[in-house]
């Protein structure tokens, strides 16, 4: 729709409306999203994209600041048939912010929320406060809308007198690989301040001898760490906490590890040497001086695997991601296999699977489930399920590389999911073929996945022949597979489409 402007001789007017910030009121913070979260939401970004913000109190469950952000950007069409025209992409999130102005939890809107009151204000019994203030540059206030990115200006702010701190929840999921003199550890943090936290502190403390604790903390986001030197043979208790603006977090349920004997230990590089990550390779905006737009990125491609030497490129390297769920579904008209190297096969006619990525290089709760299934013509059913249905133990893995190749000079990582039972403790599927005895499936699987491009959906394909799973092995590590309870080893084969709750790459050299 055009859009008519009256222009005065004054060359601006600003008329600002809502409350102001009263006389010993603390520092005003404004609460909008960071602009990788903006992106993660709108899935565009054309020189920036434009936040109008509106708080709308404080979340009746948790207290904190509460409101909902317009995200908007503009990206003009050029080449044959663009016309040159101007796409806008829009959408409304929802947040809750910590009591330092940064974003909590955030959720897509699927319209535009109503009752957002540009002058509303509102105070909580701690004598924090938020208010939303309008600015309009050469329009009156009036005929302001959010869309109006240029003239007007929608603002939500926060004065936090004495907020109710609140640490963030435990780590979950830790575990432990011992890596030559150091032990691995990984961890899963509280989803709700997963993005908030600014350092985690993992500690090793000796059972039943006079070794010294060891500890370690990392900054940022990370989910692992290395901690030692290990004393060998010995048992130690391992804890994780992880701390934010507001405090730090109880102790994670502790684990056990025991380090090798002198005689048995490791090597000093982990299989796979060094892992890849889940992330998100994103188009940095553009910074334009005169006629050249300049770029600040570290990767000078879109897969985030060339880095620039000047720091210059067009695309920024993003660890972990926003939405961490997934699923699996079979390929139509295909189905699931089991075979034994003796060549005894079950067949299922159905497969799914769902799961979650739980840090940079892990992927966690994940629950295969098939169906139909039957061998020599019995149906094989899991203790607990419908007949013909199968159910693995909660299973959880790792990205490594699984082997590295050249072609014409150049270096090729392939890369694999290692999936196995949390802990790598229990079975990987139990089942029962009619009236035989239980059989129970162990050890772990390898499995190729697409690196280096980001994805929303990909085709998974767990391969197998007469028996042997493909591939076997990580770079340099021992073979990975399935064993019954006869100690045969069983490969499983089996299509399926993978999709993500957003996009995501794993990236092989970062």
């Amino acid at each position: 729709m055009a859009r008519r402007a009256v222009v005065t001789a004054v060359a601006a007017i600003v008329v600002c409306l809502g409350a102001v910030a009263g006389a010993g009121a603390a520092t005003p913070t404004s609460l909008l999203v960071p602009q990788s979260t903006a992106f993660s939401m709108l899935g565009h970004s054309c020189g920036g994209i434009q936040e109008q913000a509106f708080t709308t109190g404080f979340d009746i469950a948790s207290g904190y600041p509460a409101g909902d952000v317009y995200l908007q950007t503009r990206c003009g069409g050029s080449g044959r048939g663009g016309g040159y025209k101007t796409t806008t992409y829009s959408v409304w999130t929802a947040v809750t912010w910590d009591w330092f102005g940064e974003a909590r939890t955030y959720s897509r809107l699927e319209g535009a929320p109503a009752g957002l009151n540009p002058t509303f204000s509102a105070e909580d019994a701690y004598g924090d406060r938020v208010y939303n203030v309008l600015s309009a540059v050469n329009v009156q206030p009036a005929n302001c809308s959010v869309g109006n990115t240029t003239y007007c200006t929608y603002r939500a702010y926060l004065e936090a007198l004495a907020p109710p701190l609140a640490a963030p929840g435990a780590p979950t999921g830790v575990t432990a690989v011992q890596s030559g003199e150091q032990l691995q550890v990984s961890w899963a943090p509280a989803s709700e301040t997963e993005a908030l936290i600014t350092s985690s502190t993992v500690t090793a403390t000796p059972v039943g001898s006079t070794a010294p604790a060891l500890t370690t903390t990392v900054s940022g986001s990370a989910t692992s760490a290395l901690v030692g030197p290990l004393v060998p043979s010995t048992t130690y208790r391992i804890t994780v906490t992880s701390s934010d603006a507001e405090g730090t977090s109880p102790a994670s349920t502790p684990i056990e590890a025991t380090s090798a004997s002198p005689e048995k230990e490791p090597p000093d590089e982990e299989p796979g040497h060094e892992a890849p990550e889940f992330g998100r390779c994103v188009k940095v905006p553009g910074e334009k001086e005169g006629t050249v737009t300049f770029y600040h990125g570290r990767f000078t491609t879109a897969g985030c695997q060339e880095e620039s030497a000047t720091q210059s490129g067009k695309f920024e390297w993003y660890p972990g991601v926003v939405n961490t769920g997934f699923s699996t579904s079979i390929k139509p008209t295909t189905s699931a296999t089991l075979e034994t190297a003796g060549k005894v096969r079950l067949t299922c006619t159905g497969e799914s699977s769902s799961g979650a990525i739980t840090g940079s290089k892990t992927v966690g709760n994940l629950v295969m489930r098939f169906s139909g299934c039957e061998s020599a013509g019995l149906k094989c059913t899991t203790a607990g399920l419908a007949e013909g249905e199968m159910e693995s133990s909660s299973l959880e893995g790792v990205l490594a590389i699984e082997r590295i190749t050249f072609k014409e000079g150049k270096e090729t990582r392939h890369i694999a999911l290692d999936l196995h039972p949390v802990a790598r403790i229990g079975p990987f599927l139990e089942y029962t073929c009619g009236g035989s005895a239980p059989t129970t499936l162990s050890g772990s699987l390898l499995v190729p996945v697409i690196a280096g491009r980001m994805l929303k959906t990909a085709i998974v394909k767990f391969t197998a022949t007469a028996g042997r799973q493909k591939p076997e092995a990580l770079e340099g590590g021992d073979p990975e597979f399935l064993t019954n309870s006869f100690f045969e080893e069983v490969g499983l084969t089996v299509s399926s489409t993978q999709t993500n709750e957003e996009a995501v790459e794993i990236n092989p050299v970062v």
